[in-house]
């Protein structure tokens, strides 16, 4: 009888050591994330898309993301029609602060040719800007670290008499201040349409309006009512030397936000097209309602006009600003960059397209420039390029992330991050094809380090939107849409908490976005960027997303000590 317990005992041991063993192996296989994250904004009827994110430096639990929600569909129960707003693939290149105007380059029409009849897409898209209300920026608050959040919307429309708040953007101060802005324009209905609109994209030639923003003193909890950073028609705000053309939304579009931790400086840009030659000389359309758009064409030729980016710098927590001040110059002429301030420097990273000959450099190719006097006067310098990864001229050859926006020598798509706690040092990435090199600074410009592969994506894969930012302590993290050729994308970041030696990188999604749902999709637009914050504690990231049945703006964080 002893014998017999023995053995039950024995069975029963070895039973529960199986299955032990089982659900290890199964606990195992389960993907262990690192990240949290969330659907966190839209909804079946809007979406939001092109989202923002913040955190307070006052107090990191207090986090700020704001997007840009557009109806789905029309009042009148239309959807986009099908290849997008304009024709283009969903999801598109990467953003870039400061980026082209909206609907291309000056010049009119895609390939230079000038449209004279308006297509089914372009009147559906002036009934879209005509709706009232049909653009808003939707925003999240947190006072806990995410654990619960506040939603509101924007109130620039109620308080401007605008139909839209579009191309969202947020920011923080070092004081503890949050903001949020936007482009809020389009007089109330159909009003902004009084001059027509360009037959090429639909937008309306005087629409009114301009980028504003509001602040908030508690958090969050109360705003301001907002103020405009760049009206429309506002010559006298610009340099003598410097003739913005004053149709659509030139020179102002895509807004970002930046603030210098010193100073508590805070500064916005936007970009869009100004003319080379004297306005005087140049013919433009008269109003004309027999015909098509009233007779606009679109922006002026690119023999006549060029795109550039532009910056505002406010002392006194956005309540009045500065001059309006390009940040390139005739002599080194570019875009597609991005700017951060730190230590009472305003620097910005550029592709020019050209230098003065008496450098005897090949472009395009980066420039890094800092200012000391809100972009009234820069000091530039040639940042030495990066080698050309293997995949740089496949990449070129299928219009990857490394075509355009500053291919060749300037090896891609450059983005900054300024250092908060030392002086003059910055740090460079730069994309080419399936690669991200990161290269640093520590006298303001002068010598560069030797570029680091940071990260170089799989075969098949490529970049789509991405970010960068430096935190506070120096340590440093990207994130990106990692696309794939069926049109699906997950998302990815790599960390670096060692100055830029040595990246780590960690998924943040959990699984696979489908691509964009046409019925259900910010109506064509606004998905055009995605962002990132770096504290002490975490790297947050905000993207649009299509897993819930919508495009909306899922929010995700990872620990920095994971990195």
């Amino acid at each position: 009888m002893r014998r017999a317990r023995f053995w039950i005992w024995v069975a029963l041991s070895v039973c529960a050591i199986l299955v032990t063993t089982v659900l290890l192996a199964q606990q195992a296989s389960q993907p262990q994330y690192q990240s949290e994250e969330y659907l966190l904004l839209g909804s079946p009827n809007r979406g939001a898309g092109e989202p923002f994110v913040f955190s307070n430096p006052k107090d990191r639990d207090n986090i700020i993301v704001a997007a840009m929600a557009t109806l789905n569909r029309l009042p009148s129960g239309e959807a986009p029609l099908s290849g997008g707003m304009f024709g283009g693939a969903p999801g598109g290149a990467p953003g870039a602060a400061p980026g082209g105007a909206r609907g291309g380059a000056p010049g009119g029409a895609p390939g230079g040719a000038a449209l004279t009849t308006p297509s089914e897409r372009t009147l559906l898209r002036v009934k879209e800007l005509s709706v009232p209300d049909g653009s808003r920026t939707d925003i999240a608050i947190t006072q806990d670290g995410g654990k619960t959040w506040q939603f509101t919307e924007d109130n620039f429309r109620k308080f401007l008499d605008k139909n839209r708040c579009s191309d969202s953007f947020a920011g923080a101060g070092p004081d503890g201040t949050l903001y949020v802005g936007c482009l809020a324009y389009l007089d109330r209905g159909d009003k902004g349409f009084a001059d027509g609109f360009a037959v090429n994209n639909g937008e309306a030639r005087n629409p009114g309006g301009g980028s504003a923003i509001a602040w908030s003193k508690d958090k969050g909890k109360t705003w301001s009512n907002p103020v405009w950073v760049h009206p429309l028609k506002s010559p006298q705000l610009y340099p003598p030397n410097v003739h913005p053309v004053p149709e659509q939304v030139a020179p102002l579009d895509r807004p970002y936000f930046a603030a210098d931790a010193k100073t508590n400086t805070i500064y916005v840009s936007g970009s869009g097209a100004v003319y080379t030659v004297d306005p005087a000389t140049v013919e433009r359309p008269k109003v004309d309602p027999s015909l098509p758009g009233k007779g606009y064409t679109g922006y002026p030729p690119s023999s006549v006009s060029r795109n550039r980016g532009f910056i505002r710098a406010s002392h006194d927590d956005a309540k009045t600003w500065g001059m309006i001040y390009p940040m390139d110059s005739d002599d080194y002429p570019g875009g597609g960059g991005s700017f951060s301030a730190a230590f009472g420097n305003l620097a910005v990273v550029y592709t020019a397209t050209k230098v003065p000959d008496s450098l005897g450099v090949q472009c395009p190719c980066t420039i890094f420039e800092t200012s000391r006097d809100d972009g009234k006067t820069f000091d530039r310098k040639i940042v030495p390029a990066p080698p050309a990864p293997p995949d740089a001229a496949d990449a070129a050859g299928r219009g990857g992330a490394g075509a355009g926006r500053g291919g060749g020598p300037g090896r891609g798509r450059a983005s900054l991050g300024a250092d908060l706690s030392k002086e003059n040092r910055y740090v460079i990435l730069r994309q080419s094809g399936r690669t991200a090199t990161v290269s640093v600074t520590e006298d303001g410009g002068k010598t560069w380090s030797t570029p680091v592969v940071a990260t170089t994506l799989p075969e098949g894969a490529s970049f789509g939107q991405s970010a960068f930012r430096v935190g506070p302590n120096g340590y440093m993290a990207m994130m990106w849409k990692q696309q794939y050729q069926d049109g699906t994308y997950d998302v990815w970041t790599w960390g670096s908490r060692d100055g830029g030696k040595t990246f780590k990188t960690i998924r943040m999604s959990h699984a696979v976005s489908p691509p964009r749902i046409r019925e259900r999709g910010n109506f064509g637009l606004g998905d055009d960027l995605s962002s990132i914050e770096v504290d002490e504690q975490y790297v947050h990231a905000v993207w649009g997303d299509n897993r819930s049945g919508f495009l909306g703006t899922w929010y995700g964080k990872i620990p920095i000590t994971a990195y």
